[in-house]
């Protein structure tokens, strides 16, 4: 069996074990002298380090991959074995500067073509303080034209800045020339749940007063379903009455409206066809301001004379035209005539039919202060050979009665042209 090597204490030479770190006869600690004998000279260590160290340096450069020598080294200490011989240093050139011609493009650009608005718009740029109803009243027109041009709505959000396009008002240079027109030829309507004469009268543009004589009606609210009317316009009602438009603005009402203009709340929501109170912001209103135009006369005023006359001139007959011809039992013919003005309360347009047959039997004079007659029906007399009619009108004080119940009468006019009408 091989025994284990001991060693000596330096102290006293007794031999101790080889991992004893006391000596037991005198006492000397040999921990220290354990880590003396393992630590190695240091010149042993040195070359290990410094062999590592020039590895890893070769590894780091890497002169066998380098394309240009990292320094220059002088022509006698450049080895034999040297794969590719260093160039001899020489002065860089001194740099030349040169200025570059301007680049010239190939094609010159070319703005945007500005676009040019009809001669009825412009632009306006937003300041600040202004809205939409004051820029559309700057250039006289309205809230809704103004939105409708630059595709906004009520709930649109401007800028300082913004631009709108604003269109202008177009000036009607046109001399407007009165012309009297005959009344649309009459048609029948049927009357539908829920109508009444107004509402009629508003959607075929006429007057309950014209359809209440024309339909000999004396209690506008007995209007019954399925009962048929006669519709006609007076030939005069477009033109008796101007209007001035109002734009709504905000905190308008039509309370506040009458009373800027005198005018009635009743007459607005006549003229401008509400059915309630309700406005809104640039909503246009009617302002009724009075007669646009003096009635229309078809012939010469007569020249006066010094004796006094009639306080009436002549009605003007419209339709139908002198010799017009009418077929059939439900054929409706309308007379109408051109107003002379306001009537006094006893004074009528008296209407005088008469067959051109003076042996048949003439119907009475018809008394009608509407500036319209309708004819009979029961006038009809049927046959194969065609009836003839003529007719004229005039102006009559009404002053009283007579035995048989017709109205009795003196003339306040002069009795109008006669025309002639067949009916077959």
């Amino acid at each position: 069996m091989e025994q284990t090597p001991q060693r000596q204490c330096p102290e006293c030479g007794t031999p101790v074990a080889q991992k004893a770190e006391t000596c037991l006869m005198c006492g000397a600690h040999l921990k220290e002298e354990n880590k003396r004998r393992l630590q190695l000279p240091q010149g042993d260590l040195l070359l290990p380090l410094l062999l590592a160290a020039a590895v890893a340096a070769l590894w780091l450069w890497k002169p066998w991959q380098g394309d240009e020598p990292l320094a220059l080294v002088p022509a006698a200490a450049t080895p034999v074995a040297t794969a590719r011989a260093i160039p001899e240093a020489t002065t860089p050139p001194a740099a030349t500067y040169v200025v570059a011609p301007s680049a010239t493009p190939l094609h010159s650009p070319t703005p945007p073509p500005t676009v040019t608005l009809p001669p009825n718009q412009t632009r306006h740029t937003i300041e600040s303080g202004e809205t939409v109803s004051s820029i559309a009243k700057q250039y006289g027109t309205t809230v809704k034209k103004v939105l409708a041009a630059n595709d906004l709505n009520s709930r649109s959000i401007i800028s300082i800045g913004d631009e709108l396009i604003i269109p202008l008002p177009v000036a009607n240079t046109s001399t407007p020339t009165v012309t009297p027109t005959p009344s649309p030829t009459p048609f029948e309507y049927t009357v539908r749940v829920a109508d009444t004469l107004s509402a009629i009268a508003k959607k075929y543009g006429t007057t309950v007063e014209t359809l209440m004589a024309i339909n000999n009606i004396t209690d506008a609210t007995s209007l019954r379903v399925g009962t048929k009317l006669v519709i006609a316009q007076p030939p005069d009602f477009s033109t008796t009455m101007a209007y001035e438009i109002h734009e709504v603005e905000k905190g308008d009402t039509l309370f506040s409206i009458s009373a800027k203009y005198d005018v009635k709340v009743a007459e607005i929501k006549e003229a401008s066809g509400l059915e309630s109170n309700n406005l809104s912001v640039g909503q246009e209103l009617k302002i009724p301001v009075g007669t646009a135009t003096p009635t229309p006369t078809l012939t010469p005023t007569p020249t006066l004379t010094p004796t006094p006359g009639p306080p009436r001139p002549a009605p003007n007959l419209l339709a139908p035209p002198d010799g017009a011809a009418f077929e059939g039992a439900e054929t409706v013919i309308l007379l109408n005539w051109a107003s002379v003005g306001i009537l006094d309360e006893d004074e009528w347009y008296v209407v005088r039919l008469r067959r051109m047959n003076p042996r048949a039997e003439q119907p009475p004079l018809a008394w009608t202060q509407a500036t319209s007659w309708r004819v009979p029906a029961e006038l009809y007399a049927g046959g194969t050979a065609a009836q003839r009619f003529r007719w004229q009108v005039s102006i009559m004080r009404q002053t009283g009665v007579a035995d048989d119940g017709t109205w009795l009468g003196e003339d306040q006019s002069p009795s109008s042209k006669t025309r002639t009408f067949s009916w077959r």
